[in-house]
C-alpha cells in the first residue's frame, strides 16, 4: 500500500466510518424504506472514497451528508423515469 493510499484509508476509517450511525438515521428518515439503507450506505462510501482519491475534503461530515443527499435525489430521479416499453404499451392500448 502506498503512502497516499494508507493516508486515504486512515482518513476514511477515522473521519467517515464514525458517521455511519448518523448517516443511517438520515437515510432512514429521508429514504423510502429501511431495506435500501445498507445499499445506499455502500454507494455513499464508494462515492466518498472515489472523490477523496482526487482530494480529501476539508470538512468530512458536510461532504458525506451532501453525497448522501445527492444519492437520494439521483434515486428519486431514476424512479421517475418511465421505461420506453411502458410508453409503447400505452400507445398500443390507445391510452
Amino acid at each position: 500500500m502506498t503512502s497516499r493510499n494508507a493516508d486515504l484509508h486512515a482518513w476514511f476509517v477515522r473521519e467517515v466510518l464514525p458517521l455511519e450511525f448518523a448517516l443511517t438515521q438520515f437515510l432512514q428518515h429521508n429514504g423510502r424504506g429501511k431495506a435500501n439503507v445498507a445499499d445506499m450506505l455502500q454507494d455513499i462510501y464508494v462515492r466518498v472514497f472515489q472523490a477523496a482519491q482526487k482530494e480529501i475534503p476539508e470538512s468530512t461530515a458536510p461532504f458525506v451528508f451532501k453525497t448522501a443527499r445527492n444519492l437520494l435525489v439521483d434515486r428519486v430521479r431514476h424512479d421517475k423515469i418511465v421505461p420506453l416499453e411502458t410508453v409503447e404499451n400505452l400507445e398500443m392500448l390507445n391510452v
